[in-house]
């Protein structure tokens, strides 16, 4: 599946209307799914690209990430199946960031007949965060951040290898099947831990995440993204007064917070293009997922 809506292809959207768990997560883990190294010259620019970008924002700091390489759904099993590498942040920002990306792209459909596979597309996760009174939280994005700056956003981030094989280089990283189920755990448990960081929310009040969907942003030149819904038992107003309590780790990603009614987020798109135009690639995402599955679990329980 592939369907281009607005800045967002979509990948894969939950089916049914039913949220994807992680008992029906399947990864398959291999060095092969990393991307390929580029010609000597456009590979050292990455490290240029990561000085620049250093010396202009010097909150920045490089990680390992996961890579998705490719996501298919099998009507057979109904699990969702990833294959997926390692990639890091910095190759990220030299690559699907690059300037040159797009040339990037057309090279890589040139020597393996993938328009990514130069490109680092580590895999972000985000959540559509849904209020005890029925209402998505969104994070206006600070200067600090290393994308989409001044945007609003749902709380979101990225899983972290280091979770599951310890703070190492990428390159020492093993991938193998033993670590699969690690891996999916990560996942899950990743974007849990971007609400706590940002929103200030305890894990306590947050529902298991289930995954809505996978698309691919196409202003960074197809980054992947997972995105779920994380229920909360607490009401808006709870939400935004500990929000603004201003403790919780990654404070200085955000500056304000609001509050959207599920309602509205129905109808956002078209009934408010101004207020669309300010949210990030991976808010428009989520909420365009969530309209796909509110659709089809409408159409399911007529």
């Amino acid at each position: 599946m592939s369907l281009l809506i607005d800045v967002v292809n979509i990948i894969f959207a939950t089916k049914s209307g039913h949220l994807t768990d992680k008992s029906k997560v399947k990864i398959s883990l291999d060095k092969s799914y990393n991307r390929q190294i580029l010609p000597s010259k456009q590979e050292e620019n990455i490290d240029t690209i990561w000085k620049k970008r250093l010396h202009e924002n010097p909150t920045l700091f490089n990680g390992t990430k996961f890579r998705l390489q490719s996501a298919q759904y099998n009507e057979s099993d109904m699990n969702l199946h990833l294959n997926m590498g390692v990639t890091c942040y910095k190759d990220f920002l030299g690559t699907n960031w690059s300037p040159d990306a797009l040339s990037l792209q057309s090279l890589g459909l040139e020597r393996h007949d993938d328009s990514q596979a130069y490109l680092s597309d580590a895999l972000g996760v985000g959540a559509l965060l849904r209020t005890a009174d029925d209402k998505m939280i969104i994070l206006k994005r600070s200067d600090q951040c290393g994308e989409d700056q001044g945007k609003w956003d749902r709380p979101g981030g990225h899983a972290e290898p280091k979770e599951v094989y310890g703070d190492i280089p990428m390159e020492m990283i093993e991938l193998n099947p033993s670590s699969s189920e690690a891996v999916v755990k990560e996942l899950f448990s990743s974007i849990i831990g971007e609400v706590v960081d940002e929103v200030n929310i305890p894990a306590q009040y947050l529902d298991e995440p289930k995954i809505i969907g996978l698309f691919r942003n196409t202003l960074n030149t197809g980054k992947p993204n997972m995105e779920f819904i994380v229920g909360c038992s607490l009401d808006s107003k709870e939400v935004i007064k500990m929000y603004h309590e201003g403790v919780q780790k990654e404070s200085f990603e955000s500056t304000n917070i609001r509050a959207i009614s599920m309602e509205d987020v129905l109808t956002i798109q078209q009934d408010d293009p101004e207020t669309w135009e300010s949210f990030a690639p991976g808010a428009r995402g989520v909420i365009i997922l969530y309209k796909m599955y509110h659709h089809r679990f409408t159409l399911g329980n007529k």
